[in-house]
């Protein structure tokens, strides 16, 4: 046997095995078995845990029109089949042993051939976040890393954060194309929920606040298909190059996050020069300066936002928003308006134009504006009644002695208590 021979002449089996094609755990089984490689091993031909359930195989296959029995459309999964067979006629064996009974009946299904796809300059970016652990002060610290490719160029570039927010992955992306120095057309993301509301792929439903972040930098959503790491194989791809050229960034200890990041920006920098884009055959470095020229500009953002929600103003001039309700002009009673959820603040807005900003996350659940109770009626709203006397004296703090025209003003508690020294030079004044 070929096998033997060239053992015999010095080969190792591990060099046998890549040679032949085939494992070296089968290769160490031939050659202790004595077994010809090219012929059946003896194994074949013992009974199977699928014996007696070869008609309900064909049943089953030919119930869903199966590539294997009906020679044309796809082959259905082997998972399919163990399923029904579960279901529907007690199978009692495993689904690897329903797996190697098609490959012994029908042979190995046909390979679908992929299609390799290469962008223009300027359409499209893929980006995914992988994590990564570092010291930071002297603590070990969990961190986000957001990976963006640029895949025509292969610019690669990474952004990190403490947390994979929402928010987060809204300055993930400024950071990025800030530089890639523009804008692409498309942007390709994995299904997560900062991306995807529900769904995946083509058909999936959009999350709501990353839309409208997407449409104010002009740049369409693409998510990939469920399942399928080849569409965003440029962005995997890249989280593996990250892993091997900047670990050992991760491994130090640093002060605070802007010196890891301020190390990754000078290696990523340094890795464009040393890789080639496979598309042009230059450097990354050339590959990226060309493609800059076809990126829409970064336009300046106002402030970044993680929530995004429509709301009705009440007949009380609020909306609710997290648990909390806060204030709005009051000719804006009845109408719909939009309030977003900043870094600091929540914003409420309508048709671009601000209404109204509260500080976010106050322990206070009612967060109120005198202000907007004031003003001049609408055509569709009355302004709110005015305040009477005593409204405006217990707002201010003041009180009206009974029968008297002037106010008394009510000093805070700490100007009217007194240290005992100063009673004592009081007592001592009087003797």
């Amino acid at each position: 046997m070929v096998a033997c021979d060239m053992i015999g002449k010095g080969a190792s089996v591990r060099q046998v095995s890549r040679q032949l094609g085939v494992s070296e755990g089968a290769l160490r089984y031939r050659l202790k078995k004595g077994v010809d490689p090219e012929g059946p091993d003896g194994r074949s031909g013992k009974p199977t845990v699928l014996d007696g359930y070869e008609g309900a195989v064909e049943a089953i296959l030919e119930r869903l029109e199966c590539r294997r029995v009906t020679g044309e459309g796809r082959p259905v999964q082997a998972r399919t089949v163990y399923e029904q067979l579960t279901r529907g006629y007690d199978y009692p064996g495993s689904y690897q042993a329903v797996v190697r009974h098609l490959r012994r009946r029908y042979g190995a299904p046909p390979v679908r051939a992929q299609r390799r796809v290469e962008t223009p300059p300027g359409v499209q970016s893929q980006h995914d976040w992988f994590e990564a652990t570092t010291r930071l002060a002297g603590q070990t610290t969990r961190l986000s890393a957001l990976v963006g490719t640029l895949s025509h160029s292969r610019g690669r570039f990474v952004w990190v954060s403490r947390e994979a927010t929402q928010l987060a992955w809204h300055q993930g992306h400024v950071a990025l194309f800030e530089r890639f120095g523009g804008v692409p057309l498309w942007v390709r993301i994995d299904n997560l929920k900062t991306g995807v509301a529900s769904g995946a792929g083509p058909t999936a439903v959009l999350n709501a606040s990353y839309r409208v972040f997407a449409r104010s930098l002009g740049f369409e959503i693409d998510p990939c298909r469920p399942g399928t790491g080849s569409d965003k194989g440029k962005a995997e791809r890249s989280v593996r190059t990250f892993r091997d050229h900047f670990g050992d960034l991760f491994r130090q200890d640093w002060d605070e996050l802007e010196a890891l990041q301020a190390a990754l920006d000078e290696r990523a920098d340094r890795l464009l020069d040393r890789l080639t884009c496979p598309v042009t055959g230059t450097s990354v470095r050339e590959a990226l300066e060309a493609e800059r020229l076809v990126l829409r500009p970064l336009l300046e953002l106002g402030e970044l936002f993680d929530v995004l929600v429509s709301r009705r103003v009440s007949r009380d001039c609020l909306v609710s928003f997290e648990g909390r309700r806060y204030s709005v002009p009051f000719p804006w009673v009845g109408r719909e308006v939009e309030v977003l959820g900043t870094l600091g603040h929540v914003v409420i807005r309508t048709g671009g134009v601000e209404l109204a900003r509260h500080p976010r996350r106050t322990r206070a659940r009612l967060v109120i504006d005198p202000a907007h109770y004031e003003g001049d009626s609408t055509d569709q709203v009355l302004r709110p009644s005015p305040l009477g006397h005593r409204a405006r004296l217990q707002l201010l703090g003041l009180s009206g002695p009974a029968g008297g025209e002037s106010t008394v003003w009510l000093p805070p508690p700490e100007r009217v208590r007194r240290p005992l020294d100063a009673y004592v030079e009081l007592v001592e004044a009087l003797r």
